[in-house]
């Protein structure tokens, strides 16, 4: 619907067109599961104390097809997969790949149940209530349960009613995913900002900036960019936030790219003002107009090089379709186009084309100006900037698939986490796929165990003992929506590739929202909407306990000190430092920014070091900057239990 959902349509449309495109979705696959793991993992539902099952009709395969009573037998067309989406469950008939359906999205009792294709709405996503020996199955968008006419009819349409707690709204549903218990964490109070925190980056002092578009609560989406972008910086320690809107550089800074420079200043590129770019310095809190990139961009990769300079790729959103060759800014010098880096190396096969299919590209900077391209397309490649640039396959990601909205992660040198995404930008079915890359020589790739929860448009943060927060998203992907919103973050460790739930969050962060470390060792997470008077605006943050600062009773753990830590430091030198004698190990977290699920600048590098004669540590900084990209960096200190020290931030270069 090209008319009706066009990226230069005002944005008090944009709720309406994802509302009206759900019920117009086309038909997805269940992404990420296989048909041996759906036989395996997919039983009947049955009426409990009886025998009777919940069947489609005939064992048809088309959608519409009515959902009945029927003596169980068991068929395919009674195997039923329950696939969590936020806290409910969407049930896939084996036979059909088509998802339990309340018809017409009725939201009155006696309305009838089908099966039709999977779209991602609140009529296919059933809550799973305990009750007597089994659940009450209730729809998302009515609260009426699921009701057989009587417990022994057989051949009767299965309706909504009114929940009752009889027998014929009592179910047995097999299959569940077993339920991993929940690490000890805990969220802060939800705190309010002035606008919604659509990008973040960590500044030197612990703070972290925030910005929205032109208007704090809404974006422009048609005719000339305002040329303002409502900003402000968050303090973590004490919840309080200033804010100033940016008018000098005459940008919109609204979907842009970013990128945090060696000197430790926040580079903003394109959007929807898409050739301007601006750069926030930290040491004088003030923002400058930036050199104009050649190529108009929004939604582009970002990444900065090891050389220093800052390397972008992709960004149809704005500025035209296609054509968004890479290109490398050189401070001091400007812009140069790496002509042989054609936007065709990135796109993803989205229903949108190319308007979706170059956005958000994974970047991460290794050694001699060189980046390695990790997704979301399922082809990942390496791409040199020197000169006009040059492009070497690295193979697809394994057995992942174009992953749209998903995200990837380095939680140790040279090695990348990737987790969820979509095949298409929107409307589009969300994975849990989750894949390791290593980068250490040709790019090699590990299939892992998925995530307990697929997710479009999450959050992954790398913390200082390696493991990974992935925080928010949503089942099905759909812009300015919380529906199938996920409150349960999960935590990957790496010595067991495992993910473990965390304590829920009272905020939907779906499309939209951020995730950042913060230099206490705590993770934010923010923001979701930007859509004027939409009911989805979070104009709010939360910030997460992780596991490794608790005890199990969920008291805090002890943590150990870090002091006399230089302010600086050269690549390939060794540093003195005073620590907790109980520490036993260092890392570096880099200061890093993100947008949109994307973030290519954060970075784990854990440290040698050696003890001296007075219990001073030696901690040997490693010579590549394609490691230690040059820039701000947080230094963790670590004592045998894995509990990290408050940082200190020091300068690498």
């Amino acid at each position: 619907m090209p008319g009706i959902c066009s990226k230069r349509h005002v944005s008090s449309l944009l709720v309406r067109c994802v509302r009206f495109s759900l019920l117009i979705a086309l038909s997805l696959a269940l992404a990420g599961v296989s048909p041996a793991v759906r036989a395996q993992t997919s039983a009947p539902i049955t009426l409990s104390g009886t025998s009777m099952c919940a069947d489609v009709s005939g064992q048809s395969l088309t959608a519409g097809a009515p959902v009945i009573s029927w003596p169980c037998w068991g068929g395919a067309n009674q195997q039923w997969l329950p696939i969590a989406t936020g806290a409910r469950y969407n049930l896939v008939n084996l036979n059909s790949d088509l998802c339990m359906d309340v018809s017409g999205q009725s939201p009155d009792p006696g309305g009838p149940i089908i099966q039709w294709t999977c779209n991602g709405g609140l009529n296919q996503a059933f809550s799973l209530m305990p009750q007597g020996t089994g659940y009450a199955i209730v729809a998302g968008h009515s609260g009426l349960c699921v009701t057989a006419s009587s417990t022994t009819s057989q051949g009767v349409q299965l309706t909504q009613q009114v929940c009752n707690g009889s027998a014929t709204q009592t179910w047995q549903v097999s299959g569940l995913p077993a339920q991993k218990p929940t690490l000890p964490s805990k969220w802060s109070a939800p705190v309010t900002l002035p606008l919604v925190p659509l990008h973040a980056a960590n500044l030197p002092n612990g703070n972290v900036l925030v910005w929205a578009a032109d208007s704090p609560l809404n974006f422009t989406n048609s005719g000339t960019p305002p040329g303002r972008t409502y900003t402000a910086i968050f303090n973590p320690s004490t919840g309080n936030s200033t804010q100033v809107i940016v008018t000098n550089t005459g940008h919109d800074m609204f979907c842009p790219g970013i990128a945090n420079l060696p000197d430790g200043r926040i580079f903003v590129t394109g959007g929807l003002s898409s050739s301007r770019t601006s750069i926030y310095s930290p040491s004088t809190n003030s923002w400058t107009v930036g050199d104009q990139m050649h190529i108009q961009r929004g939604y582009q990769g970002s990444v900065t090089l090891s050389n220093g300079n800052v390397f972008l790729v992709g960004g149809s959103w704005s500025g035209g379709l296609g054509g968004k060759t890479g290109e490398t800014w050189t401070p001091g010098s400007g812009w140069q186009i790496n002509g042989a880096i054609v936007d065709d190396s990135i796109l993803t096969n989205d229903n949108a084309g190319v308007f979706r299919s170059d956005n958000h590209a994974w970047l991460f900077a290794v050694g001699n100006g060189r980046v390695f391209h990790a997704g979301p397309s399922r082809a990942m490649h390496w791409f040199d900037s020197a000169g006009n640039g040059s492009v070497t396959p690295a193979g697809n990601r394994g057995s992942d698939r174009d992953a749209m909205n998903g995200n990837a992660v380095m939680y140790d040198i040279g090695k990348i986490l990737a987790v969820g995404g979509a095949p298409s930008y929107d409307q589009s079915q969300a994975t849990s796929n989750a894949t390791l890359i290593d980068i250490n020589g040709t790019a090699q790739t590990q299939t892992i165990a998925p995530m307990s929860y697929q997710r479009a448009f999450s959050n992954s943060v790398v913390l200082p003992n390696g493991q990974v927060v992935v925080v928010g998203g949503q089942t099905f992907a759909a812009p300015f929506s919380d529906d199938n919103a996920i409150l349960t973050p999960e935590l990957w460790d790496p010595s067991t590739n495992a993910f473990s739930p965390l304590a829920r969050q009272a905020v939907p962060r779906t499309y939209h929202s951020v995730a950042l470390l913060l230099n206490d060792g705590r993770v934010l997470s923010g923001g979701g909407g930007l859509c004027g008077g939409c009911a989805t605006n979070h104009t709010d943050v939360e910030i997460l306990t992780p596991p490794y600062l608790l005890n199990t009773d969920g008291s805090a753990a002890s943590r150990p000190s870090l002091s006399s830590v230089p302010s600086d430091a050269q690549l390939g030198t060794t540093i003195v430092v005073t620590a907790s004698r109980s520490v036993r190990a260092f890392a570096l977290m880099r200061s890093s920014s993100v947008t949109h699920s994307l973030n290519n600048e954060q970075r784990r590098v854990p440290l040698t070091f050696t003890v001296g004669t007075a219990g001073e540590f030696h901690l040997r900084i490693p010579s590549d900057p394609g490691v230690v990209v040059p820039g701000y960096y947080m230094l963790f200190a670590l004592n045998s239990n894995g509990v990290p020290s408050v940082s200190r931030v020091l300068l690498l270069h």
